[in-house]
């Protein structure tokens, strides 16, 4: 099955590490011109002088969620493009707490990260594909947002809701040749699975999971690829849950 995003042009929130920087990794690979988007300014001035000494296809743009300014910046810059065909929103943040110790800070900026800044990008860019006649959107939920446990309140909420907002739009945009799915990975291989498990809580982990293994990046980067490529035509408003069986046990 031959993947070709030639001629496409692909916007990711959240691309400058994890499976963000997997993704652009994956839809670069496949021939589109990338977007990637992130918070540390230092990291993608250094980021973007890397792209050009390498591709013309990959461009790192500011987009902070908490700042309503950094928003109608990044928009103006996407708006502006001849078109966009991938939406893939993958940005997350997640803190952990039990519910009587979680802050309203904290409350407030994981949703407005998690689901309010799907929800602004995808109403902006949506406009965009209607135009088009054409789009694919892939939301990067989580299993906690099918399951949960505890001090995962915030980030419940929030996933929860992504995957709920998926379904919706795809509702409103199935006519328009605009396809929308989620992606909902367990647990990753990444800096911050390792920081907030330690060793020791990932090798117990790795006991519950069935294929015995973290996921990598790779993995869900895939799934994600292939919900916005060519081969998915009739896809759209579901749920794919990428654990190794781990909700399945």
């Amino acid at each position: 099955m031959n993947i070709n995003f030639q001629d496409k042009s692909v916007v990711i929130t959240g691309g400058t590490r994890g499976i963000g920087a997997a993704t652009v990794d994956a839809f670069l690979e496949s021939g589109s011109k990338v977007y990637a988007t992130g918070t540390n300014k230092e990291v993608l001035q250094e980021l973007n002088e890397s792209a050009r000494s390498k591709t013309g296809r990959l461009e790192y743009l500011y987009l902070d969620f908490t700042s309503q300014d950094s928003v109608s910046n990044c928009l103006e810059i996407l708006l502006k493009l001849d078109r966009i065909d991938v939406l893939v929103n993958n940005a997350g943040v997640n803190k952990i707490d039990s519910i009587d110790e979680i802050t309203d800070e904290d409350w407030d900026w994981i949703n407005e990260v998690n689901l309010r800044g799907p929800f602004l990008i995808t109403r902006a860019l949506a406009k965009k594909m209607k135009e088009q006649k054409f789009g694919r959107i892939v939301n990067v939920s989580s299993i906690f947002g099918v399951i949960s446990k505890e001090k995962r309140a915030t980030y419940s909420t929030a996933k929860w809701g992504l995957i709920g907002l998926t379904k919706a739009v795809a509702l409103d945009l199935a006519p328009h040749d605009i396809l929308v799915n989620a992606v909902s990975p367990g647990f990753v291989d990444t800096e911050l699975t390792r920081r907030i498990l330690g060793e020791k809580g990932i090798d117990e982990l790795v006991e519950k999971i069935p294929q015995q293994r973290l996921a990598n990046c790779e993995e869900i980067a895939k799934t994600v690829l292939f919900l916005a490529s060519e081969h998915n035509t009739y896809i759209t408003g579901q749920n794919i849950i990428v654990d190794g069986g781990f909700t399945s046990a």
